[in-house]
């Protein structure tokens, strides 16, 4: 994998970065006199690199990604602070698959399909075209937004901003459809990225139509939901005005993802997201995440080869060979990540109904949950008094 990112990486400090430079004073344009030599430099040394790994690393390397079920009950008990280890959390992952396998099947009967991913496929078929891929992206975006701000489903703070662009060629071999990128926990200016990955200009014919069919019509206001508004962007916006140190840096995967799949659920009980069409994908979309469970714990613990991780996300929640191989990929290099979004959704939705029984409204909810930072869904319940006991 990074053998497939660090070129990709040397090409942006090349060509890509010194474009983005654009100095209107005498000391930027000073310091951008500098960086032309220095991005040079930097790139030499991922050129090295990547030959490094290629010539004297890769024909001897033996090692796996797989970190052991020992590692992964740890991982569990101590970090996230779930009552789960490798085993429960396969099981709960199973009965998660089989309970949006069902609802998928009364979604698509709903829609006159006898089977849910044949209802799939046709809608896959109508996708954005390539070049306004992610023109149309930017619209669903601002209009999640006004959404968000007519409904009164959270507080959007003041000054953020989220730009919407193509895909950086050295975050693609990871990311087969989009990604969001916060600004840094210190940073003053609240500006997020989301990321589109549009198909690549040396990519065969097939390839490129599978990426296009990741992306259907109707499947892409969820998106824009679970990404920025009310989804990560909000999220953690209002996390990094934290006055915590702490809170600002730290950010557990279970609220973060979590976060992220609850308000698809939220944004369909709203009406926003109940066009039958769309509400099919966010089912479908959901069945991936829970196939994420059971292949997460399979490859954390070594119980599931990489060939197989990609044939069983392809099989069961159809997604496309392409974007399976990226995706499994990625959760090569983030042990429990991919489990975290069915897991801290779980856990939101816990919480909320506490709030709801302690007579909160959804507002007053969803704020001060946020304003609590990135916490493991154990330690909100706490900090806003909603224990379970």
């Amino acid at each position: 994998m990074a053998l497939r990112s660090v070129p990709a990486g040397a090409v942006f400090l090349r060509e890509t970065a010194p474009t983005l430079l654009v100095p209107t004073t005498s000391l930027e344009r000073a310091a951008a006199r500098g960086f032309g030599p220095a991005a040079e430099a930097a790139a030499r040394a991922l050129d090295e690199y990547a030959a490094w790994l290629r010539d004297d690393l890769q024909p001897k390397a033996r090692g796996t990604f797989a970190i052991g079920s020992d590692a992964v009950d740890a991982w569990l008990r101590e970090k996230e602070l779930v009552d789960h280890d490798a085993a429960s959390l396969r099981a709960w992952g199973d009965e998660l698959v089989r309970e949006t396998e069902s609802a998928l099947a009364e979604a698509a009967l709903e829609l006159g399909f006898q089977d849910w991913r044949t209802a799939v496929a046709g809608m896959r078929e109508d996708h954005p075209a390539e070049d306004d891929l992610v023109a149309v992206y930017r619209q669903e975006m601002e209009r999640s937004r006004l959404a968000v701000a007519t409904a009164q489903i959270a507080t959007i703070p003041y000054g953020e901003d989220l730009v919407v662009e193509e895909m950086p060629a050295f975050q693609r071999p990871t990311y087969p459809y989009a990604a969001y990128v916060g600004a840094a926990p210190f940073e003053s200016q609240r500006k997020g990225r989301f990321w589109v990955n549009r198909p690549a200009a040396d990519e065969d014919e097939k390839t490129r139509r599978e990426r296009l069919e990741g992306h259907p019509r109707a499947g892409i206001s969820v998106i824009a939901c679970h990404e920025g508004y009310p989804g990560h962007h909000l999220q953690l916006t209002v996390a990094a005005d934290n006055p915590s140190l702490a809170r600002k840096a730290l950010r557990s995967n279970l609220m973060v993802e979590g976060w992220g799949l609850y308000v698809e659920e939220l944004m369909t009980d709203l009406g926003y997201l109940d066009a039958p069409t769309t509400r099919l994908l966010r089912l479908k979309d959901l069945l991936w995440r829970a196939a994420r469970v059971i292949v997460d714990v399979g490859l954390s613990t070594g119980e599931m080869s990489f060939d197989e991780a990609v044939a069983y996300m392809v099989e069961r929640p159809k997604l496309e060979p392409t974007n399976a191989l990226g995706e499994v990929r990625r959760y090569t290099l983030n042990p429990l990540q991919p489990s975290s979004y069915a897991l801290g959704r779980a856990a939101i939705l816990g919480l909320r109904d506490r709030a709801k029984a302690a007579g909160w409204g959804m507002r007053v909810f969803h704020d001060r949950l946020l304003a609590a930072g990135s916490l493991p869904p154990k330690l909100l319940a706490r900090e806003l008094g909603l224990d379970a006991a």
